[in-house]
């Protein structure tokens, strides 16, 4: 009796892991086809369809989870040929079917993510090139990202165009990848990954604003961090990476959580619907529903299940926090 039993667990247990990998390698087919080119080009669908390092960065992501290693080879092979054409390691970060590279000036958080991706295939594959590849990103964004603020050490957006001569610099909180600089601290024995973790810690939970608290998209850096002069005073579609990559490393600052699940629920009872944006000036919300990326995001970091990304979803960006999010939510599980 006590085998028949054993065997009906054993038997649930291995039918229930069967079914959600089917639903993971569904809902990866899925993303596939509607953002990766049959060459590894990760298409923005909701920007014009140009394709940036950011989503090169998810897609090698994407690919390492879900075990696609031919997927990964196309998506690296394509971000090298065609992005890691400057005179670093690093990547242009936005590039047209038209006209190629419109700017070569790189994206931090995009050379964060590839060089975080592959770590991740030299691991799981064995891949000792990948895990050259991921050092050499790692010593450019050592030498020309990382600059010194009040005692932290803090990362530029980009190589140019975000430092004044006035020391004044701006910076987008969400290109501290978390979980990535843990992954970094593991390779590499250079301090700055977690003195980044520190500065990242520190800002998050200093960098709170409007009527409920919460981290801008983008920040400017003079003698205290202030809203940014250069752009809007939002919270929003950069901004809810920030706690995602808390949540992901395991860093769960109560009170940028609490502040967050608080603005979900203001937003939802005044709205009826989630709000993806709010103007941290004037408290303004969208007039329009967040998609269901954000949502999976809060699910994650409240500790609702998050379901996999539905194939009504067609936004390549809403579709990737969902992936995120869930990829975040199964790793912490383990």
């Amino acid at each position: 009796m006590l085998k028949i039993i054993s065997f009906c667990v054993y038997f649930l247990l291995h039918s229930a892991f069967a079914a959600d990998v089917a639903l993971e390698q569904q809902a990866w087919g899925d993303f596939k086809r509607h953002f990766i080119s049959h060459d590894g080009r990760v298409i923005d669908t909701s920007n014009q369809g140009i394709s940036h390092s950011e989503g090169q960065g998810y897609g090698l992501l994407f690919a390492v989870y879900f075990n696609d290693r031919e997927t990964f080879s196309q998506i690296w092979h394509w971000s090298k040929s065609n992005l890691q054409t400057r005179d670093d390691a690093l990547f242009s970060w936005q590039y047209t079917v038209n006209k190629g590279v419109t700017d070569v000036n790189n994206a931090s958080d995009g050379d964060i993510l590839i060089a975080w991706a592959l770590l991740q295939a030299a691991q799981k594959w064995n891949g000792n090139r990948y895990l050259q590849e991921a050092h050499a990103i790692l010593g450019d964004i050592r030498n020309k990202l990382i600059q010194s603020w009040q005692g932290y050490q803090v990362i530029l957006p980009a190589e140019h165009g975000f430092m004044t001569k006035s020391d004044n610099i701006t910076i987008n909180l969400s290109y501290w990848v978390f979980p990535a600089f843990l992954a970094f601290m593991a390779v590499d024995t250079d301090p700055v990954w977690g003195k980044l973790i520190a500065s990242g810690l520190f800002l998050s939970n200093y960098a709170q604003y409007g009527q409920w608290q919460l981290p801008a998209d983008w920040l400017q850096l003079g003698d205290v961090p202030v809203l940014s002069s250069k752009k809007p005073p939002l919270f929003g579609y950069e901004a809810i990476r920030i706690p995602l990559y808390l949540g992901w490393a395991g860093l769960r600052p109560p009170g940028v959580i609490k502040r967050l699940v608080r603005y979900v629920e203001v937003s939802q009872g005044r709205l009826g619907y989630l709000s993806p944006t709010v103007n941290l000036s004037n408290n303004h919300f969208a007039e329009y529903a967040a998609p269901p990326g954000f949502i999976a995001v809060y699910q994650q970091l409240a500790k609702i299940r998050v379901p996999l990304p539905q194939k009504e979803d067609k936004d390549y960006y809403s579709r990737s926090l969902n992936l995120l999010a869930y990829i975040a939510q199964q790793q912490s599980a383990n």
